[in-house]
């Protein structure tokens, strides 16, 4: 997957990241180059084909070189969310059997120190930012050095680990909190996690042109299929800086594709709907009917009715009025939300629609990598997940349960 979208699109910056208050680019080049020095510097520590390594940091650059290193290497990365709590990130740890642990820096392997002294196979922890004094941590650059340094010494060393990867091969093993006892290790092989990139995308119309925001956490294989699918389509993917920082990069990065959850848009309609609310009078009472407004053509073009000359009158004024700031929030050039994870409410989805950013909703599971059903350009329905992706089958029991 990294190497064909490489190929296919050389002159491409995939990455994008904001460091020192302005936006920075890896060139296709300069990505490749760090995918496979970061697959030789995990072999310069020791680690082989089937071996885990795991990531607990927010979406940066780093944490996609990382995951694209370990594919090369035919490492299993163990991603884990930032937001668990000591005690669960040292049960992944031990059950894992990871070896290296990737952390954001070092204020953050000081809140985990006694969770990592309580794994036995953590060998070494690589900080993403800062330098590491310690005989057991690496900066992440240092790696990166370490790999370049065997590359010049063994040309082909990268060949041989990344042909020897085979595509029922494990490519990551994602913990899930579990209904009852400890999280549940989700095991995913590369085949299946490439299929689903390959078949979710189908009836979209997904092109070089296309700019993201990344913004769900990459631990999730929600934004981490997604990211494989910016890549295989030639996207350029920009990593949100943090969540409050959310609404400025939209604004800076002027998204075409934006995935998210369906708390997402609930977020910004209620903001949207407060301040209204705070400045009363006739701009609340404006804001209120441009919903309605909204709604209403929304379900009309649902279910295929005539818009009515006074409907569409109503809503160019309401589109000139309010949808127009809705949209600007997005940055202005949304064509298409991709949403999941959640049930998206009605409400939310005509309101959207009907001041244009379109949410196509879709449903699926980790253990299936995750894409199952999903609406799309060509097929949307209020209140429904969509159809099967192509190659997908899905049955339902006679009590309704999937």
């Amino acid at each position: 997957l990294f190497v064909y979208a490489v190929k296919q699109y050389p002159e491409n910056n995939f990455l994008n990241f904001k460091r020192d208050s302005r936006w920075h680019s890896f060139t296709s080049a300069e990505m490749i180059e760090r995918f496979e020095n970061l697959a030789l510097g995990l072999y310069s520590l020791g680690l082989q084909k089937g071996d885990r390594e795991a990531i607990l940091a927010r979406n940066s650059p780093e944490w996609t070189i990382t995951d694209a290193g370990c594919q090369f290497a035919g490492i299993v990365d163990v991603p884990i969310y930032t937001t668990l709590a000591p005690e669960s990130v040292e049960y992944i740890l031990r059950d894992s059997g990871a070896r290296v642990l990737f952390l954001e820096d070092r204020a953050s392997h000081d809140d985990l120190q006694v969770a990592i002294s309580n794994a036995p196979d953590i060998e070494k922890v690589v900080y993403f930012q800062g330098k590491s004094i310690e005989a057991d941590t690496l900066s992440f650059e240092q790696l990166l050095v370490h790999g370049r340094e065997i590359k010049a010494g063994r040309m082909g060393l990268i060949d041989e680990l990344s042909s020897a990867v085979s595509p029922d091969d494990v490519a990551t093993l994602i913990y899930t909190s579990g209904t009852t006892g400890e999280p549940k290790g989700v095991v995913l092989t590369h085949a299946c996690i490439i299929s689903n990139v390959i078949d979710c995308g189908e009836k979209y119309d997904f092109s070089v042109h296309d700019i993201s925001l990344s913004v769900l956490p990459l631990s999730h294989i929600f934004e981490r299929s997604a990211m494989y699918l910016y890549f295989y389509h030639g996207m350029s993917v920009h990593y949100a800086e943090s969540v409050d920082k959310v609404p400025e990069n939209l604004a800076e990065v002027r998204p075409t594709i934006l995935i998210g959850v369906p708390r997402i848009f609930e977020k910004v309609y209620a903001k949207a709907k407060l301040k209204s609310s705070e400045a009363g009078g006739v701009r609340e009472k404006i804001f209120d009917w441009a919903i309605d407004v909204a709604k209403t053509y929304a379900l009309r073009i649902e279910k295929n009715e005539t818009i009515p000359i006074g409907l569409k009158l109503s809503h160019a004024i309401a589109d000139k009025f309010v949808y127009a700031k809705l949209r600007e929030f997005f940055g202005g050039r949304l064509r298409a939300c991709l949403t999941g994870g959640a049930a998206l409410a009605d409400d939310i989805y005509l309101i959207f629609h009907g001041a244009g950013v379109p949410i196509l909703q879709g449903y699926g599971l980790t253990e299936t990598s995750p894409v199952l059903t999903s609406n799309n350009p060509e097929a949307s329905r209020l209140g429904s997940v969509g159809k099967p992706i192509r190659n997908v089958q899905v049955r339902i029991a006679e009590d309704g349960e999937i």
